[in-house]
Formats: C-alpha cells, structure tokens, sequence
C-alpha cells in the first residue's frame, strides 16, 4: 500500500509470528481455552459448558496460560518483561 512503512508492517508480521509460537507452546487444554475464552470471547462459564469442565479449571487453565504467554512474549521482546 502507498504510504506504508515497511519496518512497521515487519515488526507487525514478526510480532504476530512470535505470538503464534507462544500460543502453540502451550498445552492443548491451555490453547483450547486461549481460543475460546481470550479468541472468541466467551465468558469462563460458557467455556466450561462448552468443554464440560468445571467453571474453577476454566480459570486456573487460563490463568497459568496468561503467565506462561506473558512470560515467552517477555523473553521474545513483544511486551515489557
């Protein structure tokens, strides 16, 4: 596109690659909620009558994979450790 700056776009492809990485690292049942409750929006509640599980799993899977993205996307240099 006329106008573009193409550091920006690069650094925006590099960002989105590494938080791709970050995300496939984590436990299937860590991503499935990622998906779920951070992608599509759901409520923890209705994550856990989708998936069946118990509302108190919903959060702690969450919460360990806030910390596990937070923490690779840190060391990645995407976001301030």
């Amino acid at each position: 596109m006329p106008g573009e700056d193409g550091n920006h776009t690069q650094e925006q492809r590099d960002t989105g690659d590494r938080v791709r990485a970050a995300v496939a690292a984590l436990p299937a049942e860590q991503r499935q909620l990622v998906a779920l409750v951070l992608v599509e929006g759901l409520a923890y509640r209705e994550a856990a009558e989708v998936l069946n599980i118990p509302i108190g799993t919903v959060m702690s899977r969450v919460a360990r994979a806030r910390a596990a993205l937070v923490g690779q996307l840190a060391q990645a240099g995407v976001m301030p450790s």
